[in-house]
């Protein structure tokens, strides 16, 4: 199940992984080799944003170009796929470095040729799209907060609360649509939890930790994505007031559509009859007149061919239900995507105004 992206971005997550140890302040661009680049167009501004969505070694070949190298000697084999947004400011050899680092390779002039080889470490796309990330220790459990660079006034900061547990360059065009907003975004680690009381526990600790401690509003926007959807549901219908708004990427909200019952049981510490008879006490979908009552607005995007979280079971029932007792809710589905990693869903711009919108409005009421 693809809760976080797979592949080279399971190194590069950030949130309750090894990721968040990585320092806010470590430059975000890693140097180059000693040996140096040749005069071209390296310093040239690349001059508008470049936010390309494709594979790793097509985007380095077509940054190479354009600063003059004729072609470019990978060391590395690798699947990896570009997708953090670079700024315009950036020169084309900083662009370079900076889209081979993301996707855990280095760039660099060696032997009279430009060279891509295996880096040691992910570079930092958080500080890439203007974020500086802090992390947050709850009890046993770990998390991040992102700030933005700047903020709107001296008032509560507004923000963007994700689940599951950690936050990877998949997210990263949204993360910096939201941080360009002024808007940050927090996340924390509970693990498997698929929504049971330990992991809402800690949830309410992470809530006041940063509502508290850290100058964030007092109602959040949350984004569940996949089986996030069990965690926030749950912790929202027990905390309508703390949510201004829920908007979610082909979320899970129903424990009988995923994980099973079965494995929700062994998540909940419960055997499978024991959990069927409180199953509405647990089962997000079965929670929403809460959220209905609070005027919590709910926006979600799902993919029609979804195999894992089919759409009809789990947004798109959430939504007849939470209309149906009233609320406001709206279901963008888009044709032909399943559970993917992909841009209709990471760059919705739908899903990025909606977050942005509920998020500036939460931190302006009570």
């Amino acid at each position: 199940m693809i809760g976080a992206a797979t592949g080279f971005l399971a190194a590069v997550v950030v949130g309750a992984v090894a990721g968040c140890a990585m320092a806010a302040e470590e430059a975000a661009v890693p140097v180059g080799d000693a040996e140096a680049w040749p005069n071209g167009r390296w310093n040239e501004k690349l001059g508008a944003p470049y936010e390309a969505w494709k594979p790793a070694q097509e985007a380095l070949r077509e940054l190479a170009a354009r600063g003059g190298a004729a072609d470019v000697a990978f060391e590395a084999e690798t699947k990896a796929v570009f997708m953090v947004p670079l700024a315009a400011d950036l020169t084309l050899r900083e662009a370079l470095e900076a889209a081979a680092a993301t996707c855990g390779l280095k760039a660099a002039w060696k032997s009279g040729r430009l060279t891509v080889a295996k880096a040691a470490r992910p570079g930092n796309w958080i500080e890439l799209v203007g974020g500086k990330a802090e992390p947050i220790q709850v009890g046993e459990a770990r998390g991040t907060l992102v700030l933005p660079r700047r903020r709107d006034g001296d008032g509560p900061l507004p923000w963007v609360w994700h689940a599951p547990n950690g936050l990877d360059p998949s997210h990263s065009w949204l993360v910096g649509r939201l941080l360009r907003e002024g808007v940050a975004v927090a996340v924390v680690n509970v693990g498997e939890s698929q929504g049971n009381p330990a992991g809402r526990a800690t949830f309410t600790a992470f809530y006041e930790t940063l509502t508290n401690r850290h100058g964030l509003a007092k109602r959040a926007v949350l984004l569940p994505q996949s089986r996030g959807g069990l965690m926030h549901y749950n912790w929202a219908a027990e905390h309508p007031e703390c949510v201004a708004a829920i908007g979610g990427i082909y979320t899970v909200c129903d424990l009988r559509s995923y994980p099973g019952m079965d494995r929700a049981a062994a998540a909940y510490g419960m055997s499978k009859d024991e959990l069927e008879a409180v199953l509405t006490q647990h089962n997000p979908i079965d929670r929403l007149a809460p959220l209905v009552k609070a005027g919590v607005e709910v926006f979600h995007v799902h993919g029609d061919k979804d195999g894992t979280v089919p759409v009809e079971r789990n947004a798109g029932e959430l939504v007849r239900r939470y209309k149906a007792l009233g609320g406001k809710a709206e279901l963008l589905v888009v044709p032909g995507k399943g559970h993917e990693v992909l841009p209709e869903f990471f760059r919705c711009r739908e899903l990025a105004d909606f977050l942005t919108s509920r998020a500036k409005a939460g931190a302006h009421s009570r």
